[in-house]
């Protein structure tokens, strides 16, 4: 297979295992007519710019019963208000100056690593200049014609010259920071890692869980393509089906009772075992196995099967991936397995999830799912009418009170009286508070951690089993992992497992830190930075290791590491940057070590100081000459 395609079916969210897929022929710029529609813009002449005319982007084209977003507004204003709100709609997204970020809006020039991208505008459309990798770095002046995210970074998709078929920039815009970085920046991937053009990624990877009733529909070659979508982004059908039939009924009889049989789903009144499946189809962790001609053909022109109120578990082409260790003999887990790496970039050793956009995969392993009523709509809401909440609602679509302990009391409401009995916390406290406990932050993704849906309780067995930290030293981070066994022995009952010297002795954080993979560091360094985590353990200790990772060799720590740093009280500013050479790195940190080694602090042999309290220098040479140097790859 030609290695520059052999990504399109390894997604990042939908895992395509397409057997019959061959090497194919660099693609040809194909001549078309622009169709006469907002979404498929011809060419314009720029720069260095081909005189072929071409569609810009994938196009919008409504069938099989979708009709659009705009069709539900004429009767479910409210509900279309809010979802217009969220941050679904903007998943993928036209760039204009209302959804584009200010350097483009004004179009300035950015340098990022040397390389400049210029931006410029007219009409409310925007350009932008590059060393174009589609061309091999000849500078070209090309149409932005698609952003995808929203919520955290924003990463671009302009006209390639092919047809319908845009590249993305090799730049993205990181919007806490406020700031452009390379593409390959924004994983935690290995550091000599390649990073192709990904001419198409959109169309084949990107448009199922951005778009709604994606149709990939790849030209013969299987490089270019002719996708089409109801709507950019997620939008109503995605969730309560196709519209088509039920809009017609009640536009021809507007005062009509609810009618029996209505196509259109109300995801609150599905069966519990069916009710989060929609949400599924995107967060969970899919695999496409499509073997046949005939399927292969249905699949890419009328895209998949599954429809709301349907079950993903019985549903043609999309398969759920099941990582346990009961479901590692399953056939789809063993296709899923026969993509070299992917496993173990989306999995921890016992199956559960360890990257974000996962979380129904994270839920149905829980006890809660499996052995009770738990679902997506348990906790989250898709709309928001009060306008004075929806602030808040939108960055994780929440319903009210269900950031609280609430969202577990209501259906453990007997724990409420336990208090802390069952905590051994002060009530107040975030020791006790049940998230904090039961769902920790072990995903991974977007340069930050998230919370696990696999809900659990935290365990040293299972820590040393997989690598994965609990919830205990997740927010003591200057406890070992030896404290935490026996607090679990005396308050639970936990069997104390074996433990080495380093685990008795070393605060688990630091020796995660100093010994583990990336995807292990990762974890901690985004601990550091978790408030609750140093209102319990401190913060005069965590510079040393912030600043390590600020010297890591993998991009997404450094950045992460330099939040981090940026945000502990009384930081010395430092002229830093996470993208700076080793060598510009090192003379700024050197000289930050040199003080930490000098400086005395309180004696703790857990925080790596001695007797006298200064910093064991040999003991942490000792622990980071055993650091696992394994490639990392989390698919995101």
């Amino acid at each position: 297979m030609n290695q520059k395609y052999t990504w399109m079916f390894a997604a990042l969210v939908v895992v395509a295992f397409i057997t019959w897929f061959a090497l194919s022929p660099e693609p040809k710029k194909t001549e078309s007519v622009p169709a006469l529609n907002s979404e498929s813009l011809a060419v314009p002449a720029a720069q260095d710019q081909p005189t072929t005319q071409v569609s810009a982007r994938p196009v919008i084209e409504r069938n099989g019963g979708y009709v659009g977003s705009e069709s539900c507004q004429k009767c479910h204003e409210e509900y279309h208000q809010s979802w217009h709100t969220s941050f679904h709609r903007t998943m993928t997204q036209l760039v204009t100056s209302e959804s584009a970020p200010a350097d483009i809006v004004q179009q300035r020039t950015v340098t990022v690593q040397g390389e400049t991208y210029s931006f410029s505008g007219r009409n409310d459309e925007f350009f932008v200049e590059l060393n174009d990798p589609i061309e091999n770095g000849k500078r070209m002046k090309r149409r932005l014609v698609l952003m995808t995210g929203s919520h955290h970074m924003h990463v671009f998709w302009y006209e390639s010259g092919f047809d319908k078929t845009p590249a993305q920039l090799p730049i993205v815009y990181v919007i806490d920071q406020q700031r452009w970085i390379p593409r390959r920046s924004a994983f935690l991937r290995p550091p000599n890692m390649e990073k192709e053009d990904e001419l198409g990624r959109w169309n084949a990877i990107c448009s199922n869980c951005h778009s709604t009733h994606p149709r990939s529909r790849p030209d013969q070659s299987r490089v270019t393509w002719d996708t089409r979508v109801t709507d950019f982004g997620i939008s109503c059908e995605a969730c309560h089906g196709p519209g088509e039939a039920h809009a017609a009924f009640y536009e021809a009889n507007p005062n009509a009772p609810k009618l029996e049989g209505d196509s259109i789903v109300n995801p609150l009144k599905l069966p519990t075992d069916v009710k989060s499946d929609m949400c599924g189809q995107c967060h969970g962790m899919m695999f496409v196995n499509i073997e046949s001609a005939a399927d292969q053909e249905t699949y890419f022109s009328q895209g998949r099967k599954f429809r709301p109120g349907d079950s993903l578990h019985q549903t043609e082409f999309l398969k759920v991936v099941r990582a346990g260790k009961e479901h590692r003999s399953s056939e789809t887990f063993r296709k899923f397995d026969a993509h070299s790496g992917v496993t173990e970039g989306h999995f921890w050793p016992d199956g559960e999830l360890r990257v974000t956009g996962r979380d129904y995969s994270g839920m149905i392993e829980s006890k809660c799912f499996q052995e009770g009523d738990l679902s997506c709509m348990s906790c989250h809401t898709m709309h928001q009418q009060d306008i004075s909440l929806q602030s808040e609602w939108r960055d994780d679509q929440l319903s009210p009170n269900m950031r609280s302990d609430d969202a577990c009391l209501q259906c453990h409401p007997t724990y409420k009286d336990l208090g802390t009995t069952h905590t051994h916390h002060a009530i107040d406290s975030e020791g006790s508070r049940c998230m904090n406990c039961h769902m920790p932050h072990t995903i991974y993704g977007i340069l930050k951690t998230s919370r696990t849906h696999t809900i659990s309780s935290p365990s040293v067995a299972k820590t040393l089993e997989t690598g994965r930290p609990n919830a205990c030293n997740l927010c003591h981070l200057d406890h070992t992992l030896e404290q935490t066994a026996n607090h679990l022995s005396q308050w639970y009952g936990h069997a104390k497992p074996e433990l080495t010297v380093d685990e008795k002795t070393t605060a688990a954080s630091i020796l995660h830190f100093l010994t583990g993979d990336a995807a292990q560091r990762v974890l901690q360094v985004n601990a550091f930075n978790w408030q609750p985590a140093r209102d319990a353990s401190g913060t005069d200790w965590m510079r040393l290791y912030i600043l390590l990772g600020m010297d890591d060799s993998y991009e997404a720590i450094r950045l992460m590491s330099d939040r981090a740093y940026k945000s502990l009280p009384n930081a010395p500013k430092l002229n830093y940057d996470f993208l700076d050479s080793p060598e510009a790195r090192g003379r700024v940190l050197m000289g930050e070590f040199q003080k930490i080694m000098n400086q005395r602090s309180v004696p703790n042999k857990a925080l790596m100081t001695d007797s006298e309290g200064y910093l064991d220098g040999a003991r942490l040479e000792s622990l980071m000459i055993r650091r696992n140097q394994r490639p990392v790859y989390l698919q995101e």
